[in-house]
């Protein structure tokens, strides 16, 4: 029989222990509760057959998060997505990894880390098929950020092939290379060559050894003299500057090359086109010689230019007596300058006279026309 006492020992029995549940409990996930995560997104742009949320993220090998969503980003981002079908894949990071790289903040240091080659990729966990999400650094030139119109709402590192994907794209590119071979017809270049095989081991066989012997010795030792004038040349000293100033040069005339593209695809363009111009050019030309009309023009050319000869010879002549006529008349001229003086001296007297007569005119017209007036008579009729 249980006493009142006892039921209150057991109360408190079951009470401490729930208590002490509950301590144990907060003890362990009190770090889970506290701790600080960080959101990072990443676009891939193959399958990801294998990757599922809650597999874990790893940076270098140590686990710093775990992947907490699945998608496309067409779903994420909307319009600014469309026609892009790259996967979408957030990732919970459970410690400060960027913060811990340098003294800027996760977003501004991720972006560096990223500018050096941080890529995160999907890498297979053995041989279970399971995927996880690896970060390391690889060439940025060789895995260029995937192209986007949107901004990401997290940080974001940029995908790069897996392993996986590299190896199918290798055994592709292999194939391919085969399908060329057998394509380019291998089996009959094949064939080729073992026919050539044979008829040099039928002419080997059927010519005189005698005449054979003296010319492969006479080559080889042409080839011999040939070898020893090279090995002097490269024996100079000059050599050894002659091969990088050559290396230096080539690099130049591809940076010029490399440069002038544009202008040197344009110049070929121009070229195409000047030519054209001079094949129609040179085709209307020779319909226009074709034509028995300049044929006939062409035959009176000379006449013409004959014509034109003694016409200038003419007015070379008419230049000539015009030129002696004026001479003559600045002769004359000058002979008779006196005279002229004279004349005109006598010329500005006559005109100096007319305009006194013409005064006296204005003053006394009746006495220009009738003569002076009467003389008066005396006072008184006297």
């Amino acid at each position: 029989m249980i006493r009142g006492g006892d039921f209150f020992k057991l109360g408190l029995f079951v009470i401490s222990g729930v208590v002490l549940l509950f301590v144990v409990l907060f003890a362990l996930g009190a770090g889970k509760l506290f701790q600080r995560t960080y959101q990072m997104e990443t676009y891939i742009n193959e399958s990801v057959n294998g990757l599922e949320v809650g597999s874990a993220v790893k940076y270098r090998g140590v686990r710093v998060g775990s992947v907490s969503e699945i998608g496309f980003v067409a779903g994420k981002y909307g319009k600014h997505a469309e026609g892009y079908r790259y996967v979408y894949v957030l990732c919970t990071l459970d410690k400060d990894l960027f913060g811990t790289m340098g003294p800027k903040s996760a977003r501004d240091q991720a972006a560096e880390e990223v500018s050096r080659g941080l890529r995160a990729r999907t890498i297979s966990q053995g041989l279970t098929g399971q995927l996880f999400l690896g970060l390391d650094y690889v060439a940025p030139d060789r895995n260029p950020p995937l192209p986007i119109d949107w901004e990401p709402a997290s940080i974001y590192i940029p995908a790069a092939p897996s392993t996986l994907s590299q190896v199918e794209q290798a055994v592709l590119g292999i194939s391919n290379t085969l399908t060329g071979l057998d394509q380019a017809e291998l089996p009959e270049a094949v064939k080729s060559f073992r026919r050539f095989a044979d008829s040099a081991s039928q002419f080997l066989d059927s010519a005189d050894p005698k005449v054979i012997g003296p010319k492969l010795a006479a080559t080889l030792d042409q080839t011999r003299t040939l070898l020893a004038r090279i090995n002097v040349l490269l024996a100079d000293p000059a050599a050894e500057t002659i091969v990088p100033e050559t290396a230096r040069t080539l690099t130049g005339v591809r940076k010029v090359v490399e440069a002038a593209g544009p202008d040197t695809v344009k110049l070929v363009h121009d070229s195409r086109e000047t030519v054209a111009s001079l094949k129609v050019s040179a085709k209307a030309l020779e319909k226009l010689l074709a034509d028995p009309e300049m044929s006939r023009q062409l035959a009176a050319v000379p006449g013409a230019m004959q014509q034109a000869r003694e016409t200038v010879t003419e007015l070379k002549s008419a230049a000539k007596r015009l030129n002696a006529v004026l001479g003559r008349v600045e002769q004359l001229t000058a002979s008779q300058q006196a005279n002229v003086e004279g004349i005109l001296d006598s010329a500005r007297g006559l005109v100096d006279n007319l305009k006194e007569i013409t005064g006296e005119a204005k003053r006394y017209p009746s006495g220009v026309l009738f003569g002076p007036p009467p003389a008066k008579s005396p006072v008184g009729g006297k």
